[in-house]
């Protein structure tokens, strides 16, 4: 009885959604933690507290600052809550989409539906795993199907109260989600386009002229959208950000007819990449390249949503509305689906254009959101061009699939890089009880090559070293790290030079870049230790980057200060402290070598081999060479010579740091000289 009275209501379409997408986003949400530029708004609401928020964007997109401030205001630094709200939000804009497709069609319940799940589950977008900066983006997508929902509703309605409460809802989100997202302003084409929709449905005998006049006439107000928030953007805003301002782009086009070309090119990739591969590039690139056990978690669960949309098709099919739907203009639908969706999605991607963008699932995918909407109704039109309903429901599945193992595989490599961050700064910690300011680091991860988003190093040294508060902006970065790009990586190689550098955007953080002042950390490899580069005897791995191999000697590791008061990282950011394992004795053993401590290297050096640890990378024998070597230890000399010496390059850099040792105040006895000669230098 209960599920005949659901049967005719949105309840189990609205239910069938969220399994779908929970199944999708929320499998891996209570691992992901901070994720790039994450780092970079919490520590600024970490020292300056919530206002910081506020002045992030206060001169880019204003309306954003308030948002942040609320989310920041109930949720603190506590990751989780942020992904949960990006998830539901997430889920709102899906049956947002539900609801305007079932205004658009009304007679197509079951395919509008799939387009629904096609919309939610769309993988073009890829930083949902950011749960913090990405929010307004998720919001602003949200908002803007509910603004073209209730423009339908406004002008479907009967009563004056009714047409004005409607009217205002859509006006009210129609702002709001572009003060978010300037760049989907080209969604109110959509919006015209489904006012023609409904236009051509009341009266289809009304020509193409007429039916254009009636849209403009009965958009009037809902016009007001794009007109007063072009108005106050372009003219009234103080915008920092030279790519959002009109005049700046038109001036490029006219600077260069070329430019109009290029625009073109531009346009029609990025139509492509939102419409059709979308569905293809986010899934090769995000999931091939995980562990087998990511891939079989991901498989798993994209055959479990496939199994549910089978379930979904057979329920819903029996719907009595179904005869209706297959009788309804079944010739002229698909084509109606292409023409609109693929008008909207130009319009849609035509601002990123004009910015000189472009729509690409790089480091750029929240381009492609405003457009996702009519993306997915090209998508739906070619679908269901097919007569053959099995065909349409295994295509359905396929891409539904495909988009389950991108998200999948994208959430495996957050994971993954999260979790190789944290471990990193816990070694780090064990390493140096405190790290100066003034400080600039170069660090590498394994398998992050993070580029110019150098947030990802920052980010974590302050939040452990310097949480103190600040009561001013621009925020102080009292550590720094340098950009990995091509002009910084020659900075740290020359190492000699320093300048301050303030964001010229956001003109919320300053930064020292001191690359006389350079601090070296690398971890080689996932097997490898965090390596502390101490110029005077390094530890250099043959998995480390041939940057580190030109620039070593411009490690200042006086810039770890072993004296200072120890820090912990915070655990919602860092996880719980890692097991005491070879690298804790490693880095324990590497601080007692920098102060000299050479019976304390031994020492530790004797406990770990006794509890059965080694480490993976032979290097990381260093240290405890050097201090058997300097306490006369001929026999551990003998035995860390065996492991050391198995790769030609290590043995080469023992025969150096040996011989290096005397320099530094650390003479070997003669006898032992003699012997580690023997054994490194020959």
């Amino acid at each position: 009885m209960v599920l005949k009275k659901t049967k005719n209501t949105w309840l189990p379409q609205i239910v069938f959604l969220a399994v779908l997408s929970g199944l999708t986003y929320l499998p891996r949400i209570r691992e992901l933690t901070y994720y790039r530029d994450d780092w970079y708004f919490l520590y600024d609401a970490l020292v300056i507290g919530p206002r910081a928020l506020i002045e992030i964007a206060l001169h880019t997109r204003p309306i954003r600052g308030p948002l942040y401030e609320l989310y920041f205001s109930l949720f603190g630094l506590n990751p989780l809550p942020y992904h949960i709200v990006m998830y539901i939000t997430r889920l709102a804009g899906g049956i947002g989409a539900l609801w305007l497709f079932n205004l658009l069609w009304p007679q197509k319940r079951y395919p509008n539906f799939f387009l629904a799940v096609l919309f939610l589950l769309f993988p073009g977008f890829l930083w949902w795993v950011a749960g913090f900066e990405f929010q307004p983006y998720v919001l602003s997508l949200t908002l803007q199907v509910f603004s073209i929902a209730f423009t339908l509703k406004a002008i479907s309605s009967e009563t004056p109260s009714k047409r004005l409460g409607w009217t205002i809802a859509a006006l009210l989100s129609g702002w709001a989600y572009l003060a978010l997202v300037e760049y989907a302003i080209g969604m109110e084409v959509f919006r015209l386009l489904c006012v023609y929709l409904y236009v051509r449905r009341k009266d289809n005998q009304l020509t193409f002229v007429p039916s254009v006049v009636k849209t403009l006439k009965i958009s009037t107000l809902h016009l007001l959208i794009p007109v007063v928030f072009l108005i106050w953007y372009q003219f009234l805003f103080d915008n920092w950000r030279r790519a959002q301002d009109a005049g700046t782009q038109l001036g490029r086009l006219f600077d260069s007819p070329l430019t109009t070309l290029w625009w073109v090119v531009q346009l029609f990739r990025s139509v492509l990449n939102v419409s059709l591969f979308a569905w293809i590039v986010p899934f090769y690139q995000n999931f091939y390249g995980n562990r087998l056990k990511d891939i079989l978690l991901g498989l798993f669960f994209a055959a479990f949503v496939i199994v549910m949309i089978y379930i979904a098709n057979i329920y819903l099919r029996r719907e009595p509305s179904d005869d209706q739907e297959d009788k309804y203009d079944s010739n002229n639908w698909p084509k109606e689906l292409l023409w609109v969706g693929l008008i909207g999605t130009v319009c849609g991607v035509l601002p990123v254009v004009l910015a000189n963008r472009v729509v690409t699932f790089e480091r750029i995918s929240q381009y492609t959101l405003p457009a996702s909407l009519t993306g997915v109704i090209v998508l739906g039109g070619l679908i269901y061009s097919i007569s053959s309903q099995k065909i349409r429901i295994m295509l359905l599945a396929g891409l539904v699939g495909l988009a389950v193992l991108a998200h999948h595989g994208l959430a495996a490599q957050a994971v993954r890089e999260e979790k190789t961050i944290s471990d990193f700064w816990w070694q780090v910690v064990w390493r140096a009880a405190a790290i100066r300011p003034g400080t600039t680091l170069v660090v590498t991860y394994p398998g992050i090559p993070y580029a110019e988003g150098n947030d990802v190093v920052w980010g974590p040294a302050n939040f452990i070293y310097f949480p103190e508060k600040q009561n001013r902006t621009p925020v102080t970065i009292p550590i720094s790290a340098s950009r990995m790009e091509a002009d910084s990586m020659l900075e740290i190689i020359k190492g000699n030079r320093s300048f301050e550098k303030t964001d010229l955007v956001i003109k919320n953080i300053s930064i020292d870049y001191d690359y006389k002042n350079l601090l070296i950390l690398s971890q080689p490899s996932e097997g490898s230790c965090m390596h502390a580069i101490d110029a005077r005897w390094p530890d250099i791995s043959i998995y480390d980057q041939p940057l580190l191999h030109a620039s070593f000697q411009n490690s200042k590791i006086e810039n770890i200060d072993p004296h200072g008061e120890s820090s912990v990282p915070p655990a919602y950011a860092f996880g719980s402290e890692l097991p005491h394992e070879w690298c804790y004795y490693y880095q324990k053993a590497d601080l007692a070598r920098q102060m000299g401590d050479w019976k304390q290297v031994a020492r530790l050096g004797d406990e770990a081999q006794k509890l059965g640890y080694h480490p993976n990378d032979q290097v990381e024998w260093m240290p405890f060479l050097q201090a058997y070597a300097f306490l006369g230890d001929q026999k551990q000399v003998k035995v860390v010579s065996t492991r050391i010496n198995t790769e030609p390059f290590y043995k080469q850099q023992a025969c150096m740091n040996l011989s290096a040792m005397a320099k530094q105040g650390y003479p070997l006895p003669s006898e032992m000289q003699s012997y580690v000669n023997e054994l490194f230098c020959i």
